[in-house]
């Protein structure tokens, strides 16, 4: 009742929007999380990099610590040398990157964040779970109600690869159904490397064909994560995902209560090996001086990739730098 009150309150006009003076390009989800939005976001500032702008990331800095949370770390070995601001307020932190010489902002998890104004909205559903069960929280993973598709410009629908087309069909005809009148696209999460943990010894991805493997991580969809291992031909052990929090911080104990019993238990049940993603490689690393793991563990990094709509996206993010020019 909360978020539809305060949806209502931006729309009349009671609660004020403010401009950061540059172009602001959000990147957001409806749900909590799951959509695979950090390698979305880039893909977004890849992009704008590519049209010669000078791109500044603004987040929320959820459970961000003296680094940076891990969406920050993982942002930085994606985007080295943008710079990403982590501030809850988001209009100072817009504000403060055009300041530094920003031109653009791409607003990383900031749909319901109405209050700084946004030339663009994308919007991303993961097609295994695109509308967070049909409820809003705290009985689904919904943060508004499902008609706020109609605020974006633009609709993406990732992990496109593993969802069958008559499911995506389906997916643009509910949100279309709903009043949705923008850009549909759809994205992959497509593996491009494999990297043990602590030796950053690279190791080709046909590794996992045939692999029993244990799969642990801390993020909002690990049945996608699942998926994208079965998809190369790995074999889930017996014992199955370790599904740690999303932005699970990792420390010893967490090793101890949690990580190294799931790898004992994985390693007597045939696992050869154990697989995380880079969100959760980039705090393991730490610790990973002081780990003696029962398997060895590797770090799957994905590249985003635009399966369909590539080329309207970029055309909309083209017309929305030059409208900013104009203004």
């Amino acid at each position: 009742m909360g978020a539809v009150t305060r949806l209502a309150c931006y729309r009349l006009g009671i609660c004020r929007r403010h401009s950061a003076g540059i172009a602001v390009i959000c990147v957001g989800n409806l749900t909590t999380g799951g959509t695979g939005k950090t390698p979305a976001v880039a893909w977004v500032v890849k992009a704008l990099q590519a049209m010669g702008r000078k791109p500044c990331i603004v987040s929320r800095g959820y459970k961000s610590e003296g680094a940076g949370n891990d969406e920050q770390r993982v942002l930085e070995e994606l985007c080295p040398g943008v710079p990403h601001i982590q501030d809850p307020d988001r209009v100072a932190a817009a504000r403060r990157a055009k300041a530094e010489g920003a031109d653009v902002v791409v607003l990383d998890d900031g749909f319901s964040h109405l209050r700084l104004k946004r030339d663009l909205d994308i919007l991303l559903f993961d097609s295994l779970n695109p509308f967070g069960y049909g409820r809003m929280l705290p009985r689904g993973l919904m943060r508004e109600p499902l008609r706020s598709v109609r605020r974006a410009r633009f609709a993406v629908f990732s992990r496109a690869d593993v969802a069958k087309p008559e499911r995506l069909r389906d997916l643009e005809d509910t949100i279309r159904c709903i009043g949705f009148t923008g850009d549909v696209a759809h994205a992959a999460h497509v593996p491009v490397r494999l990297v043990q943990l602590g030796a950053t010894r690279e190791v080709p991805l046909d590794v996992l064909g045939g692999v029993i493997v244990a799969p642990f991580c801390g993020i909002g969809n690990p049945t996608g994560f699942q998926r994208t291992l079965e998809a190369r031909g790995a074999t889930v052990s017996p014992v199955g995902v370790l599904q740690l929090d999303d932005h699970q911080r990792m420390d010893a104990g967490v090793w101890t209560r949690q990580l190294e019993p799931f790898l004992r238990a994985s390693k007597e049940a045939g696992a050869a090996l154990a697989v995380c993603t880079q969100k959760d490689a980039v705090k393991l690393r730490d610790l990973a001086e002081q780990l003696e793991p029962a398997l060895p563990i590797y770090e799957l990094r994905v590249e985003f990739r635009l399966l369909k709509g590539e080329d309207e996206l970029k055309r909309v993010l083209s017309v929305v730098l030059d409208k900013s020019k104009q203004s």
